[in-house]
């Protein structure tokens, strides 16, 4: 039984690392674009949803806010993901081509999980100072 375990486990395919998609690539024109997108690197998180309109405006965040949150985020405010110690990710669909035409969001799946803690994995970016994290639309998003 053992032996079979061991095999199975061989034999299923190891977790994809993060990585920017093909659109994203392609968007990327210019030699500046592609120096942003060398910049970014594969970074899981762990830490609270939060609707980031009203958390960097007024500090709301945590059950008191979930609803007031999940409205603000399905109707079009961008959601983050808030670390123990303070660090703010917004958070964004990847790839780029599909968020562009408005084909990918995370408007829905993020308004439903307002105040709870998550552990999301992406492409991270802090360009411009601004913490982003590029995460997959998750398939009961679509």
């Amino acid at each position: 039984m053992l032996l079979f375990a061991c095999l199975l486990l061989l034999q299923s395919p190891a977790p994809q690392a993060p990585a920017w998609s093909a659109t994203t690539f392609e968007a990327a024109a210019t030699e500046a674009n592609k120096q942003v997108l060398a910049e970014g690197k594969p970074l899981t998180v762990t830490g609270e949803v939060v609707d980031v309109s009203c958390y960097t405006q007024l500090g709301k965040r945590g059950e008191a806010h979930k609803a007031c949150g999940a409205m603000c985020v399905a109707n079009g405010a961008p959601a983050g993901i808030l670390t123990t110690d303070g660090t703010l990710y917004i958070l964004m669909p990847e790839p780029h081509h599909p968020r562009r035409d408005g084909n990918a969001s995370l408007a829905k799946y993020l308004s439903e999980k307002m105040a709870q803690t998550m552990t999301l994995s992406g492409m991270a970016s802090d360009h411009g100072g601004i913490h982003t994290l590029f995460i997959p639309v998750p398939a009961e998003a679509r």
